[in-house]
């Protein structure tokens, strides 16, 4: 929405309602709580899988710190949506007290008047955080991509050391990057357009790069295969992690392309609503475009959770219903058994010792 301060400055917030009195409509106040239900389920999910890819290795250490702090990172989007609630409410109001419902718009009489700057230093917190997130949101394919061209690059013996510093890099270039795009968006310095776009070509650009990635690392992994009788130190280890980059990337495929796929639908509503093509069904539009964003934790973690063997069978053991339903599928499929399942949840720790005795 933008919003005019002394009918000169113009400003870029995140937000499609303001002044809306939802406190006095049956039908909104059901769709909030609604919202908050699953807000909090969202959170239990975040922080449950955070716990899990934390704790059990399946990825090295810098794609691990990776996944945990971009999924942390949802939680500027709680604060953001806290920090909105009293003006989507109409507990507090912006310029005149009736309702505006627009995501883009050039008329100066359907934007809200600010008689001051200082007036908006809430809605500026939670603007930033939004497109904070939003654009982290839309470089996290980008980020992963990099680090597992590092992995690549450092074939030799990256699982052997740690390399923090292409992690801490990784992640301080692209937090300085989407901060400062936040700052010009919500300035209105960057086009809202425009910034979608970019958002977009990094999104597709850094897929088409992993697979390209992926099919390095699957042909390094077949050579290698075909030249076994020429075992060396630096053979034998590079085996190994031609074996652990092509294992990752497979595992991470799903993961990756259903986020690449939801951050782009996400983007496609948004665009949409900007040009004005839907504004019959603008309302609706814009509730999905920001579900996909202040719910993606209901989506993301129940795939990212299934593509990873590991990690599924600790969110099932952790969690008592689908603890429940897997040993009701256990009984039913005789081929699912306990003894299975720990041999999978072992498969990452099992390979990581393999690794580091092939160093010794």
């Amino acid at each position: 929405m933008n919003i005019f301060v002394g009918n000169s400055s113009k400003y870029f917030f995140p937000i499609f309602t303001l002044n809306s009195a939802y406190y006095s409509d049956y039908f909104a106040m059901v769709f909030i709580i609604i919202h908050i239900l699953l807000t909090l389920l969202c959170i239990l999910l975040t922080v449950q899988v955070i716990v899990i890819v934390k704790t059990v290795h399946v990825f090295h250490t810098n794609m691990s710190t990776i996944i945990v702090v971009i999924l942390g990172q949802w939680f500027e989007i709680l604060v953001a949506k806290i920090i909105l609630f009293p003006y989507q409410l109409g507990f507090s109001t912006v310029g005149e007290a009736k309702t505006y419902q627009h995501w883009i718009t050039n008329n100066p009489v359907e934007m809200p008047q600010a008689s001051k700057e200082s007036d908006l230093t809430v809605l500026f917190i939670s603007g930033i955080l939004f497109l904070h997130y939003a654009f982290t949101l839309t470089f996290s394919v980008f980020i992963l991509t990099c680090e597992r061209a590092c992995a690549t690059f450092f074939i030799k013996d990256y699982e052997k050391k740690p390399r923090a510093y292409i992690c801490i890099t990784l992640l301080f270039v692209t937090h300085l990057t989407t901060f400062s795009l936040s700052c010009l968006a919500t300035c209105e310095i960057l086009n809202f357009t425009t910034g979608v776009a970019i958002s977009g070509i990094f999104v597709i650009g850094a897929v088409l790069i992993y697979f390209i990635i992926l099919h390095i690392n699957i042909g390094i992994q077949k050579r290698l295969h075909d030249h076994d009788k020429q075992q060396n130190y630096y053979s034998l280890a590079i085996r190994f992690q031609a074996k652990e980059n092509a294992r990752s990337l497979e595992l991470a495929k799903k993961v990756v392309l259903f986020a690449a796929f939801a951050i782009l639908c996400g983007m496609g509503l948004l665009i949409m609503t900007a040009m004005h093509w839907v504004d019959d069904h603008i309302a609706t539009m814009v509730t999905f475009a920001e579900a996909a964003f202040n719910l993606n934790p209901l989506f993301i973690v129940p795939v990212g959770m299934y593509s990873v063997p590991t990690w599924r069978d600790r969110f099932i053991k952790n969690c008592p219903i689908l603890q429940r339903i897997w040993l009701l599928r256990s009984r039913k499929n005789p081929k699912v058994s306990d003894s299975t399942e720990n041999e999978v949840a072992k498969e990452s720790e099992i390979h990581f010792n393999q690794l580091s005795e092939a160093w010794k």
